[in-house]
């Protein structure tokens, strides 16, 4: 995520939060309010963030309330900051496209490129890296004919990362280049520091090891002089990550106990278990199986207890590795259900992730659509108002265009309607596939693990085999069934309440065969997904056939219930 360096806005004094509260009770002048609102919430974005908001919007409404723009424009674009900070990308965004406005109708440059630079954030986040080079270069234009030094230096930070992301390093180095030598000529030592890590990263993703370890050095010592704990020890673990590409495991280790501390000091379990997965992986690579196995099984309960995912893949995967090395063939299996139960929840997060960002895409894009038809009526009114009696021909031509824009705007929404319901169903196609790939697997596995089974030879190896295939069986079945419910009733919200308004004495079983006979599935693919017998099934649709009352007629059971 960036860091919307441009949307800061300077605190009006030094008070703490307690004391500006003070001021704000006592004064009734607007100016006053509006002043200690403002300032109140750049001082509680770092530590009470909920807080933060409330002060903004109160800011923001007094804006509205006074009519006054300028205010309107400057807490529009605190709240912008704030949503952002909290990962809302809609509401940002509404707040970014209402400070734009105001800035192009006040005329002011510097709080346009603000705005801009705001608006290019949230398009990266969502992965619209068009959108947000087309809004990081328009801002960059104001700010170099503004002369504007610390606009242009965060600017080519941003342009920098977005060649990165596109592995054009040589382009991303030359912009981190300019935004260093910016940041140098304003006397920056963060703006130094975070370039020379981003560099940093270039020369590493080149192998170039060299030429990043001398600027992340670089970065380090910078940041040890700020005293800069978080960054110094992101310092240490980048270095220390160098360093076991290059396999000079010793220097690496030492890295990441420096590391370690600070986090640790800090309390930031997610970067200190992060710190250990390195650490459990240098064990493992130079043949201290003892210790590698100590630091994988407690990073694997930090991931379990604060729910690190990506924690839990790894220190598992790391267990599943070792074991196998030590040919403990029960535990490695073990560790690798472990790693993939975990692997798989991963995976529907970012595919869910994906699709919030289609979604968000789609919506800023209707938005600004939106904003622009808005604009184009404001303007009729105002022609027709200032035509009068003498334009009334004009009046007409401009209410039908306005008519036909208004058809145009209800057919985009239709059309965007049958896409997204279309989207929607291709989505669940793909998810009932991969529902039935993964079941598949999971089959066998558990066919993998009667094999085993057998083999056992200890009564108690056989018990633990039954517990874990016993669970795996449930906890498929469970899954299953609870992620295709949720993406079924995304689609078909209304099928479960008309059908059991129609037929009331269907069972739950009744109504999911239903809902998988309503995706037009077969016997085949449905036994597939839940692990039933063809034949199982085939009894279950002829007893739903009399429930439904279609047994002696000619009507086929999916397409009744398409019509539902």
């Amino acid at each position: 995520m960036f860091l919307l360096i441009a949307l800061a806005l300077p605190a009006q004094n030094s008070h703490l939060a307690d004391s500006l509260e003070n001021e704000l009770s006592r004064t009734q002048k607007p100016q006053e309010q509006y002043n200690i609102l403002i300032d109140l919430s750049d001082q509680l974005i770092s530590s009470d963030v909920s807080k933060a908001l409330s002060y903004g919007l109160q800011a923001f409404a007094l804006a509205e309330e006074q009519s006054n723009d300028t205010w309107k424009l400057n807490s529009s674009l605190l709240v912008a900051r704030i949503y952002y900070f909290m990962s809302d990308l809609n509401q940002a965004m509404e707040y970014a496209m209402i400070a734009k406005n105001l800035a192009n109708t006040l005329s002011l440059e510097k709080e346009l490129a603000f705005s801009l630079d705001a608006i290019g954030a949230i398009y990266y986040d969502i992965g619209y890296q068009a959108k947000s080079s087309e809004n990081f270069f328009t801002s960059l234009k104001i700010y170099e004919e503004l002369n504007d030094k610390n606009g242009i230096g965060g600017t080519y930070c941003r342009i920098g990362t977005l060649y990165l992301d596109q592995k054009d390093y040589n382009k991303a180095l030359d912009y981190y280049s300019r935004s260093i030598q910016i940041a140098k000529e304003i006397k920056s030592d963060e703006g130094i520091a975070s370039n020379l890590n981003n560099v940093a990263k270039v020369y590493s993703q080149m192998k170039q090891y060299d030429e990043a370890l001398k600027s992340y050095e670089e970065a380090l010592q910078i940041n040890i002089r700020m005293g800069n704990l978080y960054l110094t020890a992101n310092n240490y673990l980048n270095i220390a990550d160098v360093y076991l590409q290059l396999k000079q495991y010793q220097v690496a280790v030492s890295n990441i106990q420096q590391a370690m501390t600070i986090f640790n000091k800090l309390g930031n379990k997610l970067r200190l278990a992060k710190s250990q997965v390195m650490l459990s992986e240098i064990y493992f690579e130079t043949g201290q199986p003892d210790k590698c196995e100590s630091i994988a099984l407690n990073t694997l309960n930090i991931g379990k207890e604060h729910g690190f995912k990506e924690i839990i893949v790894s220190s598992s995967g790391m267990l599943n590795r070792l074991y196998l090395s030590q040919n403990d063939s029960l535990d490695a299996f073990r560790y690798y259900i472990l790693e993939k139960q975990y692997k798989d929840s991963l995976f529907l997060e970012e595919k869910q992730k994906t699709l919030a960002k289609l979604e968000l895409q789609y919506q800023f894009e209707k938005n600004e659509q939106d904003l622009r038809l808005a604009k184009q009526r404001k303007n009729v009114v105002i022609l027709i108002i200032s035509g009068g009696l003498f334009f009334s021909i004009i009046i007409i031509l401009l209410i039908l265009k306005q008519l036909k824009l208004k058809a145009k705007k209800m057919q985009l929404e239709k059309a965007g309607f049958e896409r997204e319901m279309d989207f929607k169903n291709k989505e669940m196609v793909l998810n009932v596939m991969s529902l039935m790939k993964k079941n598949e697997m999971l089959a066998g596995l558990s066919e993998k693990l009667i094999t085993i089974e057998k083999e056992a030879t200890s009564e108690e190896g056989k018990n633990t085999i039954q517990k874990v295939a016993h669970e795996l069986k449930r906890s498929q079945e469970e899954e299953i069934w609870k992620e295709f419910s949720h993406r079924f009733k995304e689609v078909h919200g209304e099928f479960y309440n008309n059908l059991l308004q129609k037929f009331p004495s269907l069972s739950p079983n009744e109504l999911k065969l239903c809902a998988f006979l309503r995706l037009n599935m077969s016997s085949k693919d449905i036994a597939e997904l839940t692990g039933q017998r063809i034949s199982t099934l085939e009894t279950a649709r002829y007893r739903l056939r009399q429930k439904l009352g279609i047994v002696n007629s000619d009507v086929n059971l999916i397409t009744f219930l398409s019509s539902i």
